[in-house]
Formats: structure tokens, sequence, C-alpha cells
């Protein structure tokens, strides 16, 4: 199938790769996670890409306020057929990746706040101190590590070593949208998911969720607290605002314990 396909350059593979992972990623995004300094060859290579049916974009000239902002790239059809003739990514999820220029706003803004956590982890790592950063789409596998996390979901998995401690996380961001009655049945199943913890799959994480409001914040604080006294269980959790984490990032002094 490669062989009917547009010829592109191992770093543009590498693109392909890095969207079947995110989902959704700006210019930005692209450019830093691909350590690269010349912004416009990454440019080109997206641009080539776009020509190629490699990749889409949303990205509309004609709005003066949405022009000024970088482009948000996506696979293309031909993206998804290179990537399934690498037999490296499971069916079920190269499906997904057609239905991409149909994902809602909601989705799209999800994927790139995922991103930018990733970047900011990556940006805090150092030879003293190791982030791990786990999306949906690596833990799919089931040959993965991580394949254990398909029972919960978690919109990111993170771990943090400095020396011989390991810090593991999990993360889970709540819709501005999302119906009261759907965040205590997520509450619950994290509740449940951590009672049924396996020491096999190393120390038990923390657990952070992020939510779009102060007044979702207090709502999660409150419920969390209830549980964990009605359960009797010895959880982690901790939570913080959208707003803080875009102003200060993932790894910041961000978050209020439960």
């Amino acid at each position: 199938m490669t062989n009917q396909l547009p010829s592109i350059t191992p770093k543009q593979q590498e693109v392909l790769k890095l969207l079947y992972r995110y989902r959704f990623l700006n210019r930005i995004h692209i450019q830093t996670l691909l350590n690269h300094k010349d912004k416009r060859r990454i440019i080109s290579w997206l641009k080539d890409l776009r020509d190629r049916q490699y990749v889409d974009w949303h990205y509309d000239r004609t709005d003066f306020i949405a022009k000024s902002q970088p482009g948000i790239y996506y696979l293309s059809l031909n993206g998804i057929r290179y990537l399934r003739s690498l037999n490296e990514y499971p069916n079920e999820e190269l499906r997904k990746r057609y239905k991409e220029p149909t994902r809602t706003k909601a989705f799209i803004n999800h994927c790139l706040l995922m991103a930018d956590c990733c970047v900011a982890l990556e940006a805090k790592s150092s030879d003293e101190l190791q982030y791990v950063s786990v999306l949906p789409s690596d833990y799919t596998y089931p040959d993965s590590e991580y394949y254990f996390l398909n029972e919960i979901k978690p919109q990111l998995f993170f771990s943090k070593q400095q020396g011989n401690q390991t810090t593991s996380y999990l993360l889970e961001s709540f819709e501005l949208t999302l119906p009261r009655y759907q965040f205590r049945k997520r509450i619950k199943d994290y509740i449940n998911f951590m009672n049924e913890w396996n020491d096999t799959n190393g120390p038990k994480p923390i657990v952070l969720f992020l939510c779009a409001t102060t007044a979702d914040l207090l709502y999660v604080k409150r419920r969390m607290k209830e549980l964990i006294k009605e359960e009797d269980v010895d959880l982690n959790v901790r939570v913080t605002t959208l707003d803080r984490i875009k102003a200060s990032g993932l790894a910041s002094m961000i978050w209020e314990e439960v």
C-alpha cells in the first residue's frame, strides 16, 4: 500500500505518528515535540502533507481572529492509510481517525489541552527528574504495559521519577457541560478502580480532577469527601480548574487536596 502513496520524508512520518497519538495538534506542538528549531521548515512539511492529503487542518483565513491562531492539524486519508500499512496500530483506533473532520470543538480543545500538558511535562524533565506521559492511544494495545488503564480510561496518565522515587498520576478532565449525575458516576468509577488497584501495576497513583469552573471544583471536592468517608478508602485526590492549568501548567502548584 505504501508504494501507492506519495513519498514523504522520515520527519513527516514522525508528524503522522504524533497526530495519531495526540489526535489534534497545532504547529507549535508539532515543532516542540519534534524538538525542531526551524519554524519555516515545519510549516513547509505540514503544507506538503496537506497537499498530499496526509493531513488536514482547521484554519479559517476569512476570520480575522481565527487566522491569527495556529492551524490545528489532524490525520487525513493518506495519513491513515500510511499508518495502517505499518501494521503497528489497532484497526479499531485507526477507524476512529476517519471521523476527525467531524469532531466537536470541545473534543478538539481537549486534545490540544492534553498536548499542552505533555509538552509542559517534557519541558520539566531533566537528568535528575523524568516525566513519562501515557495517552489513551498508548494504552489501547493489549501488549502495552499500561493496558490496565483501559478499565478506567483516564485522559492522561503520567509518572514522575526522581532518583529512586516514582509518583504516578491519573488525570480526568470534566467538561463544562457535564451533568451532575455523570460527575457522580465518574467519581465513583475512580473510587472503585482505586479500591481494586493491583500493586503489580506500581504504587497507587494520585488522582487529579480538572474542573471547568470553580463551582464544579467545589462540587467535586464535596462529593469526593462524602464518598471517601462512605467507602472508607485510602485515596489521594487533588483538584484544580481549567483556568489555573492554562495559566501555570500541569506540574505547577495549582492543585488542591481533597
